[in-house]
């Protein structure tokens, strides 16, 4: 399964970082620097920015003021060239549901690399779902979707992994899944994880409140 691979080394600096739509502003001046190794949990009253957080993080948002800075392996990368190396989820992010579980991950991992030592068949194994590989996903469980959208992102060759709510939707057997795989499939990246769940934030090394 995982082998011996280092994940180029990844530093985030978000220098007086400020988010607004309209006239509303979600996120005002918010600096903080995230590396490698390290497992953020982001905790906030709901409304507060913590998915707004990490979708400025993974380019998918510019702020409206400041700046992030994205350097691996020492190297400046402009947002245009983060896309492959950054995996997101999130439970509100859309999916096409008329897919199987097996079709929806060999497009997935057609756009993003698996982790070092995984093969494509090895992804419904460990999603614990490899009975039912061939289900759409309109026939799923939103736990099941869950652990879908979560293994897209876990078992992608990314150094940076982004996860708002993970364990929403799973049960305790399913919220224990997903701590033992992000202790594997997460090691040597940086993982931000964003939730007000304590059963989402166990793994977190540092916590941070945006208010």
């Amino acid at each position: 399964m995982v082998t011996d691979h280092r994940q180029p080394i990844l530093n985030l600096r978000l220098e007086g970082i400020g988010k607004r739509f309209g006239r509303h502003w979600i996120l005002e001046n918010f600096s903080d620097s995230f590396s490698s190794g390290e497992v953020i949990g982001v905790r906030g009253r709901n409304g507060s920015g913590k998915s707004t957080l990490l979708r400025l993080l993974c380019g998918q948002l510019t702020p409206s003021r400041g700046e992030i800075i994205f350097t691996l392996d020492g190297e400046h990368l402009p947002v245009g060239k983060r896309y492959p190396f950054v995996s997101w989820t999130g439970p509100y992010l859309e999916i096409v549901e008329e897919l199987t579980i097996a079709e929806f991950l060999q497009f997935h991992f057609s756009l993003k690399p698996l982790a070092p030592g995984l093969k494509l068949a090895d992804v419904p194994v460990l999603l614990e779902l490899d009975q039912v590989r061939n289900r759409t996903l309109a026939d799923c469980s939103s736990g099941m979707r869950q652990r879908v959208l979560l293994g897209s992102a876990l078992y992608a060759d990314t150094p940076l992994l982004l996860l708002d709510e993970p364990t929403v939707t799973l049960d305790e057997d399913a919220v224990a899944w997903f701590h033992a795989q992000l202790a594997t499939y997460g090691k040597g990246r940086l993982v931000v994880v964003a939730s007000n769940d304590e059963a989402d934030l166990r793994s977190s090394t540092r916590q941070i409140l945006i208010s």
